[in-house]
């Protein structure tokens, strides 16, 4: 023993070697701070510059597409949303207050409201803050497709002002006219069509409830179409508090967690047969009590003329149950698809060719997405296999699907064949919901993803390849639909924060078809084509397109787009449709728009032909294919190589073979305009509204270009009458209100140009022009302060980032008419920029005391 403290001594070698290795792996940590600190300032000194999204450096865009196919397609996607006349829809009207409502929405939904043969436009607004009375929300509209690329919101329609989610388009009592569905936070509402006018059902029975995706199908096979509704979670607005809680291991407000709140129940209203609705989905077991549900989709998945249901749940698994005859059967596991992530957006399609469809699913950040492939055609008769034989694997990974959104928040999905060579693409809308650190607090943008479907074999995300997939947004609902009916599927998506954005698809090559479905009365549920399927043969190959167009939120196009790559006929078409005979068609034209009808052997042409004339055009294969040859000759010369001229010369061309086809004659019109040859493009756009006197463009376009190269009241009063034509087809537009208030000007009379500008900016607040010549006029009043406000106001349109183009002289207008807008754009085009009306306006006085 030992004695005096206790201590044993044994122990104090082993406290020596302690403090010894504390001393070591301090000095080891003092050595890798100061590697490592030079390490980054090597690299800080050698870092590559930041790549610009679609810009020209040889070692980036290498990089980017080093394992992309060589014959893979460049995005070519334009941003028509200003031009379309849905830029001033907004979302989101406030600043956020952390709560899931807030940030969970919105989407859209596409549908022929009015019967006129194009598909109209219901967008969905998320309002606001939660705690933000009805009146502030900003509400969802409705757009009406002109038939001309342009959008006009339909006066007349009460807008709702709610924390809106999605949309869905149904003809619910089956008397020919689509009804809206609209669901949000304490909010479900049924609008009634009544040719073409929509009114709110107040005798639609639904609970309160945070309702999510709805989804119309016909499920029980009676002749109407039933609903059903994704309820999310049982919300319980904030009470002020500032708790935290950890969502797949990150702290985030507590607010903002769906696993802090019970999972809300699903509905299910099964048709009466006169429109009205009984909720049935406990009694038909697909209330799913259990899963916070977020995106429903209807898909005859194992092809036996039934549609089955599947079910994307946040933080919960997914479910699919088998349609038996109008009774489900929950599979979810024996299938192998009950998918316990944050699934969001759902897509289905027959991606790989091979004859059943497959299931995508959008999910949360770091858990990558999911391809389901369907074995049903490997599977059936196997032990073990599920019922029928169906059951899915995801290849996600080995398809290029998985990984790379590992730090993405996916939400819509669409497959689509962007450039129709024959195989889907696939797009899908990107967006955190993880807070920034700034105050308020925003949501963190992402950049979407653009796949390409190589042949069946993988796909490769083409978006970084194009700034406007590349530009990071807080995306939401997805949806696709060929708005201007040339041919191919554009992509609508939605913001949270940011209203929407229409691209343009300006990248198929291929040659396509597209088919309306309708039933044999052609009224009812079946004229959109809900559950529809086609199989087209071209030389031998089999390509199958099933129509499911519910994803997150939203609703894409009722019209089923076959891209058909090198085929120029289409040998054999096979319609099925739940609950009726296969339909068959054979020998159809490529490169248009066909009406088929269930049990009706006949397919319609339907809309524009393959070049743009009527339906009935008399144009060969040989000539629809040489049109389109030089039309898009003519657009390349445009966008791509700024080469006017040839433009010219390929869009007379195709106007030879197409005299009427309207996007060739508004595009040469442009083109003349820019070689200077203004008397020529006077002539073009004024055939153009000969061709389509509902044409806003043409219009607004002559009328346009008239006041720019106007000298004498005269023309002035030739140039409004024509701008007035316009502004009555599209009252919403800013661009003929900034021009007849820019004539008022010219003329002099500054009031009827001070109501004119307002109302332009009432139309867009980003209208520079509106502020730069109302500060002009209040500097004519001789109120100086009034002047210099809206100089400021006129600066801030303008961002942080612009400059001044330089003076523009007297005369200089006439040299410039190519490049702008509108008559007096130039004066502010060249404005410094600096809130001083004495010298603000020196050029703009001049030049309207010299002219006018």
């Amino acid at each position: 023993m030992t004695g005096g403290t206790g201590e044993n001594p044994s122990r104090r070698k082993p406290g020596r070697r302690v403090r010894r290795l504390r001393w070591t792996l301090i000095g080891l940590a003092v050595t890798a701070a100061v590697g490592g600190a030079i390490g980054i300032g090597a690299y800080w000194a050698s870092r590559p510059k930041a790549y610009e999204p679609g810009s020209e450096d040889k070692d980036i865009t290498s990089v980017l597409r080093k394992d992309i196919p060589a014959d893979a397609p460049s995005p070519k996607l334009v941003d028509v949303t200003r031009e379309a006349g849905i830029a001033d829809f907004q979302t989101f009207v406030g600043a956020r207050t952390s709560q899931l409502p807030e940030d969970m929405g919105p989407g859209m939904a596409w549908g022929d409201f009015d019967n006129d043969g194009d598909e109209d436009l219901f967008l969905v607004s998320a309002g606001g803050p939660l705690t933000a009375p009805e009146t502030q929300l900003a509400p969802s509209s409705l757009f009406e497709n002109r038939g001309d690329g342009t959008f006009q919101r339909v006066v007349g329609f009460a807008e709702p002002r709610i924390h809106g989610m999605g949309a869905a388009w149904g003809d619910v009592d089956g008397d020919g006219w689509l009804d809206l569905l609209v669901t949000g936070y304490d909010a479900l509402q049924l609008y009634r069509n009544r040719q073409g006018k929509l009114s709110l059902d107040k005798g639609f029975s639904a609970p309160k409830g945070f309702w999510a995706t709805a989804s119309f199908a016909d499920y029980d096979q009676d002749g109407d179409l039933d609903l059903y509704v994704c309820g999310y979670v049982q919300y319980k607005p904030s009470d002020g508090s500032q708790r935290t809680s950890t969502q797949y291991s990150s702290s985030v407000p507590y607010t903002l967690n769906p696993s802090s709140y019970e999972p809300e129940q699903n509905l299910l209203f099964r048709n009466r047969g006169d429109g009205r609705f009984d909720e049935v989905a406990e009694k038909a077991g697909v209330s799913n009590p259990e899963g916070r549900s977020l995106s429903a989709i209807w898909h005859d998945f194992n092809a036996d003329g039934w549609l089955d249901l599947y079910v994307a749940n946040d933080v919960s698994d997914n479910v699919l149950w088998l349609n038996r005859r109008g009774k489900f059967e929950d599979i979810s596991h024996a299938a192998w698809v009950a998918d316990y992530r944050g699934a969001m957006g759902l897509a289905a399609a027959d991606w790989n060719r091979d004859g059943d469809d497959d299931l995508f699913i959008t999910h949360w950040l770091a858990q990558e997405n999911a391809l389901y492939d369907s074995l049903s055609n490997d599977m059936k008769g196997q032990p073990g296999a599920g019922s029928d034989g169906l059951r899915f694997m995801d290849i996600a990974d080995a398809q290029g699907l998985g990984q790379v959104a590992l730090q993405s928040v996916g939400w819509g999905a669409e497959f689509v064949d962007l450039d129709a060579d024959g195989w889907l693409d696939l797009v899908v809308a990107n967006g955190s919901t993880i807070e920034t650190e700034e105050t308020p607090k925003r949501l963190r943008p992402q950049p979407m993803f653009a796949f390409w479907g190589n042949h069946g074999e993988r796909f490769y995300d083409l978006a970084p390849l194009d700034p406007i997939l590349a530009t990071p947004r807080v995306a939401r609902g997805l949806s696709m639909c060929d708005y201007d009916r040339d041919g191919d599927m554009d992509i609508l998506v939605s913001t949270a924060d940011d209203g929407v954005r229409l691209f343009r698809n300006d990248m198929q090559s291929g040659n396509w078809a597209e088919f309306r479905i309708r039933t044999k009365d052609g009224s009812g549920p079946g004229r959109d084509g809900t559950g529809a399927t086609v199989i087209v043969t071209v030389g031998g190959v089999r390509i199958r397109r099933s129509l499911s167009p519910a994803s997150y939120l939203s609703q894409s196009s009722r019209v089923i787009h076959v891209g058909l790559g090198d085929a120029t006929r289409i040998d054999r078409l096979e319609l099925l449709y739940p609950g009726e005979k296969p339909t068959i068609y054979t020998d159809l034209a490529t490169n248009t728009a066909w009406e088929l009808t269930v049990g009706d052997t006949t397919a319609r042409q339907v809309g524009k032909s393959a070049a743009g004339s009527s339906a009935k055009s008399s144009l060969s294969r040989e000539q629809v294919v040489e049109f389109w040859r030089l039309h898009r000759a003519g657009m390349d010369a445009i966008k791509r190589d700024k080469d006017f001229a040839r433009a010219v010369g390929s869009f007379r061309q195709a106007l030879e073979i197409d005299p009427n086809h309207e996007d060739a004659r508004y595009y040469l019109g442009n083109a003349l305009a820019e070689i200077g040859d203004i008397a020529g493009a006077l002539n073009q756009f004024e055939a153009l509204t000969r061709v389509n006197p509902s044409s806003h463009r043409g219009f607004a376009r002559h009328g346009t270009l008239l006041a720019i190269m106007a000298k004498s009241q005269r023309d002035l009063d030739t140039s409004q009458s024509i701008l007035e034509k316009a502004l009555a087809l599209n009252p919403e537009e800013t661009g003929a209100l900034l021009t007849l208030g820019e004539i008022a000007l010219m003329r002099g009379d500054l009031e009827t140009s001070r109501q004119r500008l307002e109302w332009a900016a009432h139309s867009n607040p980003r209208a520079t022009g509106s502020y730069f010549l109302r500060a002009y006029i209040a500097w004519k009043a001789k109120d100086a302060a009034r002047s210099t406000e809206l100089l400021r106001k006129a600066r801030e349109t303008l961002g942080p980032d612009w400059k001044p183009e330089g003076t523009t002289a007297e005369g200089d207008v006439i040299h410039k008419v190519h490049d702008d807008t509108t008559p007096l754009s130039p004066y502010w085009d060249s404005w410094d920029g600096k809130p001083n009306p004495s010298t603000a306006f020196v050029a703009l006085e001049r030049a309207l005391r010299l002219h006018f």
